[in-house]
């Protein structure tokens, strides 16, 4: 995951189980199993679109999906954490996903002709369950790196770093990466914030590393399920740091009122992306056409200032 912003209303209350928060979406357990749908069919998911099921709605269609066999059933069905506000959220009032992936896919399908559909699961299990064709596609605040590049094809939308948040005072004077040296620090397991603080499974070293080769203390990383209990973890005094994409820890630390605050330097800002299986090619193809089409009509932009997600913006 990785990002950049600063409004964020929506209330991460709706976010994280009984935890300081209340219960929702990005980052997944260690190895959890998809929540919503089952193996070989299309979920039903949470819908995020309100139009009819049924054939594509081709009359005000600008994409041609002709040949694109995952809209063949007029549904274009996404794979998400949502519990990564304000990325991607399940709205407090109404229970149904809202973020800035939500809206931008939303913006999608209906250039194409189609309804997007959000289905909940956990981060760390997305990837496996797009190979088992659970979903059409995956946009869940996922960055676009090398690693996962081997295994999908990414259609990338958008620019975010990861953040630090502290408690209230920053009372360990973390003011970079080089600061975490030593002390204890919560992540959602299977994102690149984990990765970018101990290494890949098959490449340990990181940050981590790093800091032993300067003779200081190494890291302890803290993995949780979902990025509102490692929020958590902080502010019950587990972590001595929070990381998650920046935007999603800047969120966090508006939401708090006052018992975080987000250490302002963004690190390593990388692209978001839409996550498709190699064999999509006809899909990558319709959803890149899709975005070039928001992009100039300029519902594109219009998204991210919604948001406060300007910072972010991919040419």
């Amino acid at each position: 995951m990785i990002h950049a912003p600063r409004r964020w209303k929506l209330a991460l209350l709706a976010l994280a189980g009984a935890a300081l928060f209340a219960a929702a979406a990005c980052g997944g357990g260690t190895s959890s199993a998809d929540k919503t749908a089952t193996a070989g069919a299309k979920p039903a998911g949470t819908s995020a679109a309100t139009k009819a099921a049924g054939s594509p709605t081709v009359a005000g269609a600008k994409v041609d999906i002709t040949g694109v066999d995952e809209l063949k059933d007029g549904s274009l069905d996404i794979g998400s954490d949502i519990a990564y506000a304000p990325i991607e959220f399940l709205d407090e009032k109404t229970n149904e996903p809202v973020g800035l992936d939500v809206d931008i896919a939303n913006a999608l399908a209906d250039v194409m002709g189609v309804k997007a559909k959000f289905n909940n699961s956990a981060f760390d299990g997305l990837l496996a369950a797009l190979d088992a064709k659970r979903f059409d596609a995956l946009m869940s605040a996922m960055t676009a790196s090398d690693e996962r590049k081997k295994t999908v094809d990414f259609v990338e939308y958008f620019n975010a770093g990861s953040g630090i948040i502290v408690s209230k005072g920053n009372p360990k004077a973390i003011k970079s990466a080089d600061d975490l040296c030593g002390l204890k620090v919560a992540a959602q397991e299977g994102t690149t914030q984990v990765d970018f603080l101990v290494g890949p499974v098959d490449a340990p070293g990181g940050q981590d590393k790093k800091c032993k080769d300067a003779g200081k203390g190494g890291i302890t990383v803290l993995k949780f399920g979902t990025d509102p209990e490692a929020v958590q973890a902080l502010v019950a005094g587990q972590a001595d740091a929070e990381m998650a994409d920046f935007p999603v820890a800047a969120y966090s630390a508006q939401q708090s009122k006052g018992a975080l605050e987000i250490v302002p330097n963004q690190i390593e800002p990388a692209p978001y992306g839409i996550a498709v299986r190699k064999s999509s090619t006809a899909l990558n193809t319709a959803l890149t056409k899709a975005l070039a089409e928001i992009k100039k009509s300029g519902k594109y932009d219009e998204i991210l200032k919604k948001w406060n997600l300007e910072a972010g913006k991919l040419p």
